[in-house]
């Protein structure tokens, strides 16, 4: 990293990197699908009879440029402390730690830090921080890629500090920290885009998945995988309610279905089962 680099000067790179990545994923979907082929949502979209209102969109777009902005400068100002010799476990020279043990170091952290968010997130769901917190990124049932970043302060906080904190201890190549934190930046923008897209990684649910978690609120937490749901008992099953007062992340027992099983969705089908009433209406 040079060493002549100012703070001013990473900070910078990292506005216009969180920027250029914000709008320039975000506002490609908002072209090609919601302007362009608004009048055939039926074609491509998660939820096709539901768009939000003209002030909910100017909302999230606000309220997210301003996360997105706080979220560059807190990395920038990391990446400061990086270049000025901070005691942190990044490094930047590969033979350091050898190429197969970086791989595996960048797995590792990829999966510690999702698992830390998926119980973060989980967390905020209980009933008191969802409304102090949690309830402000839900406003947004019917979510785009720009609902991404669009979320209380304390929420964005919480997110970067674990994707921060392990740094201090794991050891991580500079390589594959980037790309960790391209790749969750550019999923969450693709699940919240409301586009009904199925990705070729075997380990990424399709985007009706995290689209279910605002339509039904207390369910499918994961924000990479839907690994821990299914560990957890916290992805969507077949036969049980859910919807914005019903916590907790098991849904409760459809009417007649009582103390019988219920199986977890499979999202790789098309199209997927949902119920009659929509509880988020």
């Amino acid at each position: 990293m040079p060493p002549n680099m100012t703070a001013l000067a990473y900070v910078g790179m990292s506005l216009a990197g969180g920027l250029g990545m914000y709008f320039g994923i975000s506002g490609a979907f908002e072209l090609l699908y919601y302007r362009a082929r608004r009048e055939r949502a039926a074609e491509w979209k998660c939820q096709p009879r539901r768009f939000l209102s003209p002030k909910m969109a100017r909302e999230q777009l606000l309220l997210g440029t301003a996360n997105v902005i706080m979220a560059s400068v807190a990395s920038g100002m990391f990446v400061t402390y990086l270049a000025g010799g901070g005691r942190a476990a990044v490094y930047f020279d590969l033979d350091t730690h050898g190429l197969a043990a970086s791989v595996l170091l960048t797995l590792l952290y990829f999966l510690l830090t999702d698992a830390g968010l998926y119980f973060a997130h989980r967390l905020l769901h209980r009933p008191r921080l969802f409304r102090m917190i949690h309830r402000f990124h839900h406003r947004y049932t019917s979510p785009t890629a720009f609902t991404s970043m669009a979320m209380h302060p304390v929420e964005l906080l919480t997110y970067q500090s674990i994707m921060l904190l392990p740094l201090f201890v794991l050891p991580v190549h500079v390589v594959g920290l980037v790309f960790v934190l391209v790749y969750q930046n550019y999923v969450a923008m693709v699940d919240h885009s409301g586009i009904d897209l199925h990705s070729w990684l075997p380990w990424q649910p399709p985007t009706r998945f995290h689209d279910d978690h605002h339509l039904y609120f207390h369910v499918n937490y994961g924000q990479n995988l839907g690994l821990w749901d299914w560990m957890f008992g916290t992805y969507r099953r077949e036969g049980r309610v859910y919807g914005a007062d019903v916590f907790g992340g098991r849904g409760a027992p459809a009417p007649g279905q009582e103390g019988k099983p219920a199986r977890y969705v499979d999202y790789r089908r098309k199209p997927v089962t949902r119920p009659l009433v929509d509880p988020a209406s």
